[in-house]
């Protein structure tokens, strides 16, 4: 049920100018950490807190000036300040000759079929207080004096609640008045109270706890016990697995996800018609139970005349979300991704969370695996290029082989042979389609297939001149180099023979490079190093160098009766035993390139 329509925010917190959000149901709120997500909620809250105080205490004055009434930082539990000017953006609560710096929160709320505004201003007074007041001119639409009055009731008596993830659940629980219940929930000792919130719902409606036994029992294989006071006061709340041991346990032992779940079920069942502000329910939750959870807190909430607002970084809630109300948040700035039509079916088939790692960093590096990252670290820091100061593990690169949506004859074809229309180029091109400043690089294998470089849909596309990014380092001397100095250097018995590890590598060389003709091994063999070097890199080219040296190393193992030392996707760490005059110029080109995409110049 959507009881409230809008936010908007104005000089809270991160959000400085005012941000409007589309609150439908559920609406769900994303974007990076500390961007600004869980102080939408926490608006929320406070205007929530701000109404029911205000007309608790001016709500039937008759009086044309309504001042403002305190709020003390201390009773406002939902949003926990040290001082009460963390409230506002900047922490600046004053301006010019000492005139207070107001902070708004309008919510547009649902009364009587139509959309109603009512915005609440707040002032700082101090470090613990801060006064609040709705402001009229801005508030009420066209409603008549005696439908004001009827509306403030009615809001004032909306609860909005706001759970944040839970943690240290009690092993003792005594049973508390619901004021009392409340009070916590507020401070968001939410561990204190869930055997009360379930004891509730047995006490208020037992079909409620039986349909919350079922919900629990399907979702995690739980049978729970019903709830009952024991001789001293406390709450009893037992469990059985459902298959295997049928032993009694209590509920503190079950795992957080559990217990999050469990709290947010108890709670929407004992407070029917009510706004509830979720700060990551998928925590502690596998991916197989998100889209699960996302699914029944949509529907519990409608039966039970409620509407769900959640702060969330899953990528599955996400995805299911887009076709409803999806909100990005960036640096206080907000986005109903969910409006734009074009933005649904590219999110749906490629996913939202490519949608907001594009338009937080601005660009998209295509690679073909983690590994090729994990390279061209290693050979940025080798020569020390000046890119590696902008590389990290925030580092925007997608992987070629996880950008296919459907699987098809088709695809599989494009990811073998990349032909003219690459899915690297048609991810891009969603993408900027939504972000059209988008900058976007792909540095991809040849695959032996002597392709040229490309723009596609404004990506440019690179590919390495020889099969892989391995072929620009790999060779039987750094091979046999990286060998010798892990066995002299490693914590290993006793040192090997170089003579072995030459043989391996000698009947490897012959079998895969030479194809077993001798005379081209011995002249290969026998050159001169510079001439050898140009030999293994002709023959090489259209070689997977990856799979040779991991054959190496697997043989090597076999004949020496010990651990592989590396494995495929080990090998960039061979590359801090490079020669770096050896490393060609076309790897000084990629990453000059990549200093550009990630520079933005």
């Amino acid at each position: 049920m959507r009881l409230l329509h809008y936010v908007e925010i104005e000089n809270f917190k991160l959000f400085g100018d005012k941000q409007h959000i589309e609150l439908d149901h559920p609406a769900v709120i994303i974007g990076p950490n500390n961007c600004g997500k869980t102080s939408a909620i926490q608006a929320l809250a406070l205007w929530s807190q701000a109404v029911r105080t205000w007309y608790g205490i001016r709500g039937e004055s008759k009086a044309k000036e309504r001042p403002g009434v305190p709020l003390n930082r201390l009773e406002i539990f939902s949003v926990p300040v040290q001082k009460t000017r963390y409230f506002w953006s900047n922490v600046r609560v004053r301006k010019g000759s000492n005139k207070p710096v107001y902070l708004f929160i309008t919510v547009g709320v649902e009364f009587q079929q139509q959309v109603v505004p009512l915005a609440m201003s707040f002032y700082n007074d101090g470090d613990d207080l801060v006064y609040c007041k709705v402001e009229e001119d801005f508030s009420f639409g066209s409603l008549s004096e005696d439908q004001k009055k009827e509306f403030m009731e009615y809001v004032a008596d909306i609860k909005v609640e706001l759970l944040y993830p839970m943690s240290g659940l009690s092993t003792d629980e005594p049973v508390y008045q619901n004021k009392f219940i409340g009070t916590l929930m507020g401070q968001g000792r939410t561990a204190e109270v869930l055997r009360n919130l379930c004891f509730k719902c047995v006490q208020e409606k037992e079909s409620n706890w039986v349909e919350i036994q079922d919900l629990m029992e399907r979702l995690f294989q739980v049978k729970l016990h019903t709830p009952t006071e024991n001789a001293q006061g406390h709450i009893d709340l037992y469990y059985t697995h459902s298959t295997g041991s049928k032993a009694s346990l209590e509920l503190a032992s079950l795992g957080r996800g559990f217990q999050q779940m469990l709290l947010i079920f108890a709670y929407l069942y004992s407070h029917p018609g009510s706004v509830l502000l979720i700060d990551e329910p998928d925590a502690h939750l596998e991916i197989l139970r998100q889209k699960q959870i996302y699914v029944l807190l949509r529907d519990i909430a409608t039966d039970k005349k409620s509407q769900i607002v959640l702060v969330t970084h899953s990528e599955v809630i996400l995805d299911e979300a887009v076709e409803n109300n999806l909100t990005l948040i960036l640096d206080g700035i907000t986005e109903d991704v969910s409006i734009k039509a074009k933005a649904k079916s590219s999110l749906k088939i490629f996913g939202t969370e490519n949608y907001i790692k594009a338009r937080d960093m601005g660009y998209v590096l295509y690679v073909e695996g983690s590994t090729d990252v994990d390279m061209i670290q290693a050979l940025a820091k080798r020569i020390q290029h000046p890119v590696v100061e902008l590389v990290d593990d925030r580092l925007n690169a997608y992987y070629v082989q996880n950008i296919y949506p459907e699987i098809s004859i088709e695809s599989e074809l494009d990811r073998v042979e990349m032909g003219n229309e690459t899915k690297p180029g048609k991810h891009f091109g969603h993408l900027r389609a939504l972000l059209p400043n988008l900058r976007g690089l792909a540095i991809l294998d040849n695959d032996g297939h002597d392709r040229n470089d490309a723009t596609d849909k404004g990506l440019q596309i690179l590919y390495w001149r020889r099969y892989e990014a391995e072929n620009y380092f790999i060779t039987p001397e750094l091979l046999r180099t990286y060998t010798l100095n892990q066995y002299e250097t490693g914590n290993l018995f006793d040192q090997v023979n170089p003579d072995e590890v030459q043989g391996v590598l000698d009947n490897l060389i012959m079998e895969r490079v030479f194809g077993g003709v001798e005379a081209d091994f011995n002249t290969w063999k026998s050159a001169p190093p510079d001439s050898s070097r140009l030999i293994w890199e002709t023959t090489t080219k259209q070689m997977k160098l990856s799979t040779f040296a991991e054959e190496y190393f697997r043989r090597l193992s076999e004949k020496l009766g010990r651990p592989m030392l590396l494995r495929k996707g080990e090998l960039h760490r061979l590359v801090q035993f490079v020669d770096v005059k050896s490393i060609s110029n076309e790897v000084v080109q990629k990453l000059d390139a990549l200093r550009t995409l990630l520079a933005g110049v």
